[in-house]
């Protein structure tokens, strides 16, 4: 974890303490539009929450970014090398209503990541007929 990732966790951590502030003192509501939950607040606990949230996406999105472009080579010798190229394997799961969008960078994460989400929807299906 790098600083700004530190950063961004600090941020989302503090706007959730000011979103639960806010939802005691009575100036943050929350609702659910379609499947999406909502924040809607008037005071200033809402205004710092938002901010926070806010800061906290930015920063860990900057955080990904190779701003220091030396880093990129090792020195050994009084010699430039370039570093050993390492490779990410992964997937995701995006649900759309009932729908499930299943993402991998091979096919044995994707098998997992279907697995995955028929867990899920028969989770959610037996959870709402209750």
């Amino acid at each position: 974890m790098n600083k700004f990732h530190f950063f961004s966790l600090l941020c989302l951590i503090l706007g959730i303490v000011f979103f639960y502030f806010g939802f005691l003192s009575g100036d943050v509501e929350t609702g659910v539009f379609v499947i999406f939950p909502v924040l809607a607040g008037s005071g200033i606990y809402a205004f710092f929450g938002f901010v926070f949230i806010i800061i906290a996406i930015f920063l860990f999105m900057f955080g990904f970014t190779n701003y220091n472009e030396i880093d990129e080579y090792q020195t050994e010798n009084s010699e430039l090398k370039p570093r050993k190229k390492t490779s990410v394997k992964g997937g995701g799961v995006v649900l759309i209503g009932p729908i499930p969008i299943v993402f991998a960078s091979n096919w044995k994460f994707a098998t997992v990541m279907m697995i995955i989400a028929i867990i899920i929807i028969l989770v959610a299906f037996f959870s709402f007929r209750l």
